[in-house]
């Protein structure tokens, strides 16, 4: 009876969490992060043709903002280069 209290308790009722995550999330994740990566790369060679046609409009700042949302899960780990925006 003495061996039930030496049981891990924690990582088994994580473990649906846990498998949740690794199955779903995070590959979906992944897939955002390549999706978005390259419109952003299109983004930004529409942008140097834009520009060596002297045409101001840039169109990759969104896409940039977008990116960088889905890198950070959504503002949960802000990047420690920009300043907070509360």
């Amino acid at each position: 009876m003495a061996q039930i209290v030496l049981l891990p308790i924690a990582p088994i009722v994580l473990l649906p969490f846990i498998i949740l995550f690794f199955i779903v999330v995070f590959p979906l994740w992944l897939v955002a992060l390549a999706v978005l990566g390259a419109l952003l790369v299109m983004a930004r060679g529409i942008d140097a043709a834009l520009r060596a046609m002297k045409v101001d409009r840039l169109i990759s700042g969104p896409i940039s903002n977008a990116f960088h949302w889905t890198l950070s899960w959504g503002g949960l780990a802000n990047r420690r280069d920009r300043p907070r925006q509360d």
